[in-house]
């Protein structure tokens, strides 16, 4: 009944784009698939729907009802909600049973729930049409305001004056940022240098760093903030741990700071996926920025490498903007190209200059889909910050910086600096 509604509404009223709109496909017809698709050569063949005689006389089993009243809304809601009926229901009885005895009960879990999601992405049905330019002007309006009102929290500040002057006023919420380096020259002291700066600002951080430990990410923001040398605290030895621990009873509960949620591989089991990401989004509301320290190191599923990759760019971007939070996703850029780089310097010593895009690993989604990216390089206490990509006219833009990173000295050069 609701299958023939619905094309028979479709058909009336030459709306078969209708259904892309809504989601709805092939599969949501259990009965009259057949209808379906021959209506839908029809439309890319005739630019037309075709007449109701024409597919009844095709097709014994469609019955046709004349003059639905029933928006497409409602019946492609309805649609879906028996497409979803129908797939759980096949789920739980001829694929759960099976999976539960192959499975362990962790495993069983995770597919139940991959699958579960897998259903609710299918039969989800959207409603956003567009937005009509030529009519909205009050709701721009409305927007500005809004963007004037809260600009200051709008916009992440970074560390640096001239990359937040040169960014338009810092990173916004809700963008995805590429940050790019060579191994070894630093990126993870400094998207820790980023991820500090926002939270002194009062905005709320997760940070996701594999590659090290609790203790050792926790360790490095206290060297960035209180200067304590890193190798000397990591080791218990610090000359001056009267001050540090000082400094260490400002973080108490009742200080009531935005927080600063620090996960690494001891809080990730299975890895770290889109998945997890979303889900510690859910339970901590205050975040509004993201950062991930390794974006190689995720979980991203089965498949070919690159197309997996390419995939969970794509969904963080969108999680990112669903959200609402700054996200700074760390990759790392091939040694080979900065061998390459190696082999035009004259005097055979390594210069401190950031990749480029075009030196990209893995996959180049990444950065199509970041709104800013920057590459980065270090040596011998000297720092350099390239704007890759960037909304405002900056890109190419260097910022240079002191740096030593023991000590958690990650600063712009000044006149002193160069004497």
């Amino acid at each position: 009944m609701q299958e023939a509604q619905l094309l028979s509404k479709v058909i009336d009223e030459d709306a078969f784009s209708v259904l892309n709109r809504f989601n709805v496909d092939v599969t949501d017809f259990p009965t009259l698939g057949e209808v379906y698709l021959f209506v839908r050569e029809y439309v890319r063949e005739n630019k037309q729907s075709p007449d109701y005689r024409t597919v009844v006389g095709q097709f014994e089993q469609f019955e046709y009802i004349p003059d639905v009243q029933d928006s497409f809304k409602y019946l492609c809601t309805r649609l879906k909600a028996l497409s979803a009926k129908r797939r759980a229901f096949e789920l739980l009885q001829h694929q759960a049973a099976k999976k539960f005895s192959e499975l362990s009960g962790d495993k069983f879990i995770q597919w139940l729930k991959e699958e579960t999601l897998r259903i609710e992405a299918t039969t989800l049905v959207r409603f956003d049409v567009g937005t009509n330019y030529a009519v909205n002007g009050e709701e721009r309006k409305s927007w500005y305001e809004q963007a004037k009102e809260s600009r200051s929290r709008s916009y992440i500040p970074a560390p640096y004056p001239s990359l937040t002057e040169a960014l338009g006023g810092g990173f916004e919420i809700g963008d995805y940022i590429l940050l790019m380096a060579f191994t070894n020259r630093g990126k993870s002291w400094l998207a820790s240098h980023i991820g500090l700066s926002a939270w002194e600002n009062q905005f709320g951080v997760l940070h996701y760093s594999p590659e090290l430990s609790k203790r050792q990410q926790a360790l490095r923001l206290d060297t960035l903030m209180g200067k304590f040398d890193n190798v000397k605290l990591r080791r218990g030895l610090l000359a001056n741990e009267s001050q540090y621990f000082d400094y260490l009873e400002a973080f108490t509960p009742e200080m009531s700071m935005a927080p600063y949620v620090i996960k690494t591989m001891e809080d990730l089991p299975d890895g770290l996926s889109v998945e997890v990401i979303e889900a510690d989004l859910q339970m901590n509301p205050n975040i509004k920025m993201v950062i991930i320290d390794g974006f190689n190191l995720m979980n991203h599923g089965k498949g070919k490498m690159r197309d997996s990759m390419s995939y969970t760019s794509r969904r963080l971007r969108q999680l990112f903007g669903r959200y609402e939070v700054a996200g700074l996703v760390v990759h790392q850029t091939p040694g080979a190209a900065e061998k390459e780089k190696r082999k035009s310097d004259e005097d055979g010593c390594r210069m401190v200059k950031p990749p480029k895009l075009t030196d990209y690993s893995e996959t180049v989604a990444v950065i199509q889909d970041a709104a800013t990216a920057l590459t980065f390089d270090a040596g011998d206490g000297i720092g350099k910050i390239s704007i890759e990509k960037a909304r405002e006219p900056n890109v190419g833009k260097v910022i240079e910086l002191v740096c030593d990173f023991n000590v958690g000295l990650i600063r712009e050069t000044d006149v002193t600096d160069l004497f």
